[in-house]
């Protein structure tokens, strides 16, 4: 019975998981690279408030909101996110070197698509929604919502941190290794944040700061 019991609870992980990563790791799937940019940031947008509306239902639904960190926004979150948003620059600084150090300036996929026409009045706003919408999905799933399902079945810490950041890697493949890379290392900063009492707030202000700065630097190309 109680192995029964355990198959049961790990169903819903793994779907929600298949169902959030799934994109990203399909070739030719919704994590492909559109070619337009307003195309791709407003479909990027809707399918992760969309993903992030289900997943927040579904750990509303059990009553874990507050135990998985999703509180209401304090100003302290914001004094958090800022070196976390630091740490992210730095490790992604360190993940393009390196790629660029083993596979030259080339050797990795674009990860997003060529800004540098888009009327800045358009660029700006959809930039900013879709930093947001991506934070707080990905921030909910991979860091809260993934830990937080481990640590219920037993994991820990350092288990959680693992499996956390090796999905967050994954669900960027289609980014090629510079996203992959990156992802490894600011995973598992994020996931370790996390583990230490960092909130959604603090961890999807860090993360959206840091993609609208890739995105900001990209209308310049």
């Amino acid at each position: 019975m109680d192995i029964e019991s355990t198959r049961r609870g790990w169903a819903e992980p793994l779907l929600v998981t298949l169902a959030v990563i799934a994109p990203g790791v399909v070739p030719g799937g919704a994590g492909g690279v559109p070619p337009d940019a307003a195309d791709w940031l407003i479909a990027g947008a809707v399918q992760s408030f969309s993903q992030f509306a289900l997943l927040f239902v579904i750990i509303g639904a059990s009553g874990r909101l507050r135990e998985y960190g999703a509180g209401k926004l304090r100003a302290a979150d914001l004094l958090k996110a800022a070196p976390l948003f630091a740490a992210m620059l730095v490790l992604s600084r360190i993940a393009a070197a390196s790629v660029d150090a083993l596979a030259g300036p080339d050797g990795g996929a674009a990860a997003i698509p060529a800004m540098a026409g888009m009327n800045p009045a358009l660029a700006v706003p959809l930039a900013a929604i879709f930093s947001v919408a991506v934070a707080y999905r990905e921030e909910l799933f991979y860091r809260l919502y993934v830990i937080g399902s481990l640590r219920e079945r037993g994991a820990g810490n350092v288990a959680a941190v693992i499996v956390s950041t090796a999905l967050f890697a994954a669900g960027h493949a289609y980014q090629g290794a510079p996203g992959v890379l990156s992802s490894l290392l600011v995973g598992a900063a994020m996931a370790t944040a996390a583990t230490r009492g960092f909130g959604l707030h603090a961890l999807a202000a860090a993360h959206a700061a840091y993609d609208f700065y890739v995105l900001s630097a990209a209308f310049t190309y």
